[in-house]
C-alpha cells in the first residue's frame, strides 16, 4: 500500500524556498493516491464546537433530523437519511446519513438563478441546537479558505501562478458534508 503523506499548508505559506519545495513536491507526489494529510491552523475550539452541534444533531431522533430535509435540493443541503443514497456503482442503498451545508449566494444572483438546486438556502438543526448556523457557517467557511490555501500549492506544483484557481473559486458550489 502507498504511504499517505503529511504535508504542512503553514510550511508553504510561511517558510523557507526550501519548505515550500519540499510541501510542493509532497502534495504532488500525493496526487498519485490521491489522499494527503495536511498541517492547519483551525482552531481547535472550533473543530470542538463544530462536532458539538453535529453530535447534538446526529443524537436527535429520527424524526425530528427529517425536519432538516431540503425538498428539491438533491442532497446539497439539509439532512439525508438513511438508505437514501446510492452509490454510482451499486443498486444497494447506502447505510448513512448526512448533515449538508453550504454558503447561500444572494437572490438573484446568476449561478443561483442557474443551478437552484446548488446554491439554494443552507438549512440548519437551528429549530432544535442554539447557534447551529453560526457555528456551522463559521466552519464551512474555514473550510473553503482552506481549500483555497492548499489549491495554491496544487497550482505552484502544476508550474501555475500561486492564486491561479482562486477565482475559480469565488461563489463555487463549495459542500461540506457531515456524516
Amino acid at each position: 500500500m502507498t504511504e499517505i503523506l503529511d504535508v504542512d499548508l503553514l510550511a508553504f505559506e510561511r517558510g523557507s524556498a526550501k519548505d515550500r519545495l519540499a510541501t510542493i513536491d509532497g502534495v504532488m507526489r500525493s496526487l498519485s493516491t490521491g489522499f494527503v494529510y495536511t498541517k492547519h491552523d483551525l482552531s481547535e475550539n472550533m473543530l470542538d464546537e463544530t462536532y458539538d452541534v453535529l453530535s447534538e444533531f446526529f443524537a436527535l431522533p429520527t424524526e425530528i433530523k427529517e425536519e432538516y430535509v431540503a425538498s428539491g435540493a438533491r442532497g446539497q443541503t439539509g439532512y439525508t437519511g438513511l438508505l437514501v443514497e446510492t452509490a454510482a456503482i451499486s443498486d444497494t442503498p447506502d447505510w448513512k446519513e448526512m448533515l449538508n451545508w453550504g454558503t447561500a449566494l444572494p437572490s438573484g444572483h446568476p449561478l443561483r438563478e442557474r443551478y437552484p438546486h446548488r446554491y439554494g438556502d443552507p438549512v440548519f438543526p437551528s429549530r432544535h441546537i442554539s447557534n447551529a448556523a453560526e457555528i456551522l457557517t463559521h466552519f464551512h467557511e474555514c473550510l473553503v479558505e482552506l481549500q483555497t490555501r492548499f489549491l495554491r500549492i496544487i497550482a505552484t506544483g502544476v508550474g501555475a501562478n500561486e492564486n491561479y484557481f482562486d477565482t475559480m473559486l469565488q461563489h463555487g458550489s463549495h459542500l461540506t458534508r457531515a456524516i
